[in-house]
């Protein structure tokens, strides 16, 4: 099982990290399989805490 943290936006490793307050995630989820972030995206965690790909809005350019 991975862990992200929806804070940090990070992946939380559980034998070096806290994992309070993290999110478990499927070993297939998306945010683990991409090595580069989306032209006109970025990272964003939704209602759940889940990891998400928004679109930057030109006041965040």
């Amino acid at each position: 099982m991975r862990y992200f943290d929806p804070t940090t936006m990070t992946e939380v490793l559980p034998v070096i990290h806290n994992t309070a307050g993290t999110i478990e995630l499927p070993d297939d989820n998306w945010f683990f399989t991409l090595s580069y972030m989306p032209q006109g995206k970025r990272l964003a965690a939704n209602e759940n805490g889940e990891p998400i790909l928004v679109d930057i809005t030109d006041s965040e350019q």
